[in-house]
């Protein structure tokens, strides 16, 4: 089962859900894994860990697409400097996320909100809003901030992403959230369109960060 036309990113878990290796350059994905032949993920690098051959690991293929497919497989050689795996053709194969568009990770970003446009009329700030982003996929944000939006909002944000990476596009206030009180706790927004390379931006920060909460996890149970 391989969804997407190429595969940009894999991961390798141990059975307990740590992360052992992961490789968004120099591996090697099986192109045959509709065939009988054994198909072989081959992933180089440094100070990968060694494993014993027969070793049972998952495998997490992350496609251009966005989707993210879980493979079993068994670990046939590793060393120090590559990692051979055999994936396990079998019903275990799955696909976790549909697509990445839904897929929602908790952030803590900053950002700010340039301009507004409310019914016919567009308010523009003498100085940008500050922002506050707590979630995100590619379909849209929930935000914080000292300005009260309203919903139907038509908001400008910009917030930096990876590497000076800057977001700027218009997202719509779906809904403003309140506490048992009334007090305003935050606003679920869509963005309204993005390009391709905006798209890519975010699923690219997406992987960044499920990979240091995966990290952070195995840290933690050792």
């Amino acid at each position: 089962m391989l969804f997407g036309t190429k595969i940009v990113k894999t991961e390798i878990l141990a059975q307990n859900g740590t992360l052992l290796a992961a490789a968004e350059r120099n591996f090697v994905f099986p192109r045959n894994l509709d065939s009988s032949d054994e198909s072989i993920l081959i992933i180089k690098g440094k100070d990968l860990p060694e494993l014993d051959r027969g070793t049972r690991v998952t495998v997490i293929a992350y496609s251009k697409a966005g989707d993210r497919i879980k493979y079993a497989g068994d670990i046939s050689m590793s060393y120090d400097r590559q990692m051979n795996i055999s994936l396990v053709k079998s019903d275990s194969t799955q696909v976790l996320e549909e697509r990445r568009r839904y897929f929602k990770i908790k952030v803590d970003l900053s950002g700010r909100a340039l301009f507004v446009v409310r019914d016919d009329d567009t308010i523009r700030f003498e100085e940008p809003v500050a922002i506050g982003v707590s979630d995100i996929n590619v379909g849209g944000i929930f935000m914080t901030s000292g300005y009260e939006f309203h919903t139907d909002d038509s908001a400008c944000i910009d917030v930096e992403l990876l590497d000076g990476y800057r977001l700027n596009t218009m997202a719509t206030v779906l809904r403003v959230q309140t506490d048992s009180d009334g007090a305003v706790i935050g606003y679920g927004c869509a963005f309204e369109s993005l390009t391709a390379a905006q798209e890519d931006a975010i699923g690219k920060y997406i992987n960044y960060e499920q990979l240091l909460l995966r990290a952070k996890k195995g840290e933690q149970e050792q």
